[in-house]
């Protein structure tokens, strides 16, 4: 979940504003949790309220907010990209996560902006200060944890061909190749399209970006852009 899905575009940025929002945002969660599986992930910003505002939509389900710890690429950082988006190489909590759903518990994980480290020589790890692409980081989560379907969602209803001109259509379902042929903003929509082609790449299941307050319609697949290997 990225932070435009709270922080609308236009909206004040004061604490009542995005605490409707994030109520909102629960709401939305809650509706897909009451018929799946379900691991949220957010980066660092508003979407920190988040836990209290499940627990008040979902008073019977136990759930717990994790950070996570990010290992990096010791080379990419010691290259100067520290101050970068680097992408995630693996999820230190990856062993307590898998034991906490198999629990039934309803897990947020705090993903971008979390605990990055590199491993030195012996395999200590060792704490930096880098910043790491939360996109990517749901991306290699959902793949570590077998998911079924990753879903992206942000403030818009679906990604947009030729964003901010007269052509503009929204994309509704795509194999990654159709989704690469497009150029897409690399502060914005960009991560999100570049963490569903992984994902569907890697391992032949869907991907979905679209519209927070319309989760449970994504993952049912009546909403947004919807993405999927080609068809054999």
């Amino acid at each position: 979940m990225g932070g435009n899905a709270l922080l609308r575009r236009g909206e004040p940025t004061e604490a009542g504003a995005q605490q409707d929002n994030v109520a909102t945002a629960a709401e939305a969660l809650a509706a897909v949790a009451a018929e799946h599986e379900l691991v949220i992930t957010h980066g660092n910003g508003p979407e920190v309220g988040l836990e209290l505002a499940l627990r008040n939509a979902l008073p019977d389900r136990d759930l717990v907010t994790v950070p996570m710890g990010i290992v990096v690429d010791v080379a990419d950082f010691n290259l100067g990209q520290g101050s970068s988006s680097l992408a995630p190489q693996a999820v230190v909590e990856l062993a307590s996560l898998r034991t906490l759903i198999d629990a039934g518990v309803l897990v947020i994980c705090a993903s971008g902006d979390g605990m990055p480290v590199t491993l030195d020589g012996d395999g200590t790890m060792v704490g930096v200060e880098a910043v790491v692409d939360k996109d990517l980081t749901a991306s290699l989560l959902a793949r570590r944890l077998d998911a079924d379907v990753l879903v992206m969602l942000t403030d818009v209803n679906a990604v947009r061909s030729g964003w901010g001109t007269e052509d503009s259509r929204p994309l509704g379902k795509v194999t990654p190749a159709e989704l690469r042929e497009h150029d897409f903003a690399t502060g914005s929509m960009g991560p999100k399209v570049e963490a569903a082609c992984r994902f569907v790449e890697a391992t032949g299941r869907r991907a979905a970006i679209g519209e927070l307050t319309k989760a449970a319609e994504i993952v049912r697949g009546e909403s947004g852009t919807q993405i999927s290997a080609p068809s054999a």
